[in-house]
């Protein structure tokens, strides 16, 4: 779900729009006071001081607006519909009771007539900001429209990009062997050998829903991907995923149940006969749970439960469980700043023994990431990303002879741009660095990648 900002009064007076006229006598100090409580987000305080007042001032714009946007704020929509609609009838050109009225009809569930409330706005010529606001109201209302129709959703991508590391491994790996296995002259060979190389993406997506009844709807897709290598085509991959489950809307809360199963594939170059790949198979299933604390700020929990097997390499086998909190904020500023933060945790299991019998590569994780965007323009972007995941070995010497327990910190950092060139496309460049501390010296290993994809939604 995507969060929904909207000008809000500030402490400078920033949406009391332009066109207000005097209506009937209003006490100055109870406006005040109301314009104090919103400012400082407290928009039922706000509500309770002006409602008592509504028989005696009712038509006063200064006073419906305020209580307009208390009764909006405060979830009582048919009092913000009944005063936004008295402002209108005596200012048409009010733009803040036009605005907060579509969102009153949006918030009603009429997205007929919050839709052609902002399309008009839309083509009055607003400010930077309000067309930013304008346009993700009018993308949630089409969400939601596709919510009650039987429908396809879906994109496909085509990107370059340049990897500094494919394989993930430290730059000097003999010395690295030997502090993680006392063994003396090792040279890296096959996976073990650090290399580097421009890369061909492309992905794609289908997914197919259809509602039921009171909020319900159910639904099914898969989703495709391939990377392409140059001069390195034992590290292309291909990964396919089917999915299916269902999803319940109940106003401010949302839920999700969906089972998954994908097939990773890529051969790598270890030694053996015969040699294990990198393939894998992951079974899931999962539920998110998701909470709209206002039209801005939504929280969330996920929880998961997965298989992760590899074909050719057993010993790697792990059952996980998974648990996720999130946090999700639009700002009512220039560029529509938003926040997202998740902090999560997961419990592997391994199936399987090493050959000691005794010992597995059983882990716990446990990590924090952030994502930050700011809107240059309603077609630009700007995004950063922050990432760092602790995990730690539940065996000793698990991944080595010479160190016990084995930790590492991995730590990730994004940044990029986004142009939507068309209604429906955008071009997404990014760079992302990442770096793996381990008191394993083997595991140890920093990494970038830049890259520039295209992306065509389909609904």
């Amino acid at each position: 779900m995507k969060l929904l900002a909207r000008p809000r009064l500030t402490a400078a007076g920033l949406v009391v729009a332009a066109g207000f006229s005097a209506g009937a006598s209003a006490d100055p100090a109870t406006l005040e006071k109301a314009r104090r409580l919103l400012v400082e987000n407290n928009p039922k305080q706000a509500y309770m001081e002006l409602i008592g007042l509504q028989d005696k001032l009712a038509g006063n714009l200064d006073f419906d607006y305020l209580l307009g946007v208390a009764a909006l704020d405060s979830g009582k929509i048919d009092d913000a519909i009944i005063a936004f609609e008295r402002v209108l009838a005596v200012n048409p050109n009010h733009a803040g009771a036009q605005m907060d009225l579509a969102r009153a009809y949006f918030a009603a569930g009429s997205f007929d007539l919050a839709e052609a409330g902002f399309k008009s706005l839309a083509a009055s010529n607003p400010p930077p900001a309000a067309q930013q606001t304008i346009a993700r109201y009018l993308e949630a209302i089409n969400a939601r429209k596709r919510q009650t129709t039987p429908g396809w959703l879906g994109y496909g991508e085509l990107g370059l990009g340049y990897d500094t590391n494919i394989t993930g491994v430290p730059s000097d790996f003999g010395a690295a062997a030997q502090q993680s296995f006392g063994i003396v002259g090792i040279e890296a060979t096959g996976n073990s050998v650090k290399r580097k190389a421009g890369f061909g993406n492309a992905a794609g997506a289908m997914e197919y829903s259809v509602p039921l009844s009171r909020g319900w709807s159910v639904f099914a897709g898969g989703e495709g991907k391939l990377r392409g290598y140059e001069g390195e085509s034992k590290y292309n991959s291909l990964s396919g995923e089917a999915r299916a489950g269902g999803a319940l809307n109940d106003g401010p809360t949302q839920w999700r149940a969906l089972a998954s199963y994908l097939v990773f594939n890529q051969d790598g170059e270890a030694p053996g006969d015969p040699a294990p790949t990198n393939d894998r198979r992951i079974a899931s299933a999962q539920l998110d749970w998701k909470y709209s604390l206002d039209p801005r700020t939504q929280v969330g929990l996920t929880g998961q439960y997965g298989q992760v097997r590899f074909p050719t390499n057993e010993v790697e086998d792990f059952d996980q469980l998974y648990l996720q909190a999130t946090w999700l904020k639009s700002f009512d500023a220039k560029g529509q700043p938003l926040l997202y933060l998740s902090a999560f945790g997961s419990d592997d299991r391994a199936v399987n023994k090493l050959p000691d019998g005794e010992t597995d590569k059983s882990k716990n994780l446990a990590g924090l990431r952030s994502y930050a965007q700011y809107s240059v323009n309603p077609k630009l972007n700007l995004f950063n990303g922050l990432g760092f995941v602790m995990r730690r070995d539940k065996d000793a010497f698990a991944r080595s002879t010479t160190v016990e327990k084995g930790k590492d910190k991995f730590s990730e950092f994004l940044v990029g741009l986004n142009w939507q060139f068309q209604k429906t496309c955008a071009v997404r460049t990014q760079y992302v660095y990442t770096r793996n501390n381990s008191n394993i010296a083997i595991y140890d290993f920093d990494r970038s990648e830049v890259s520039t994809a295209v992306r065509c939604d389909v609904n």
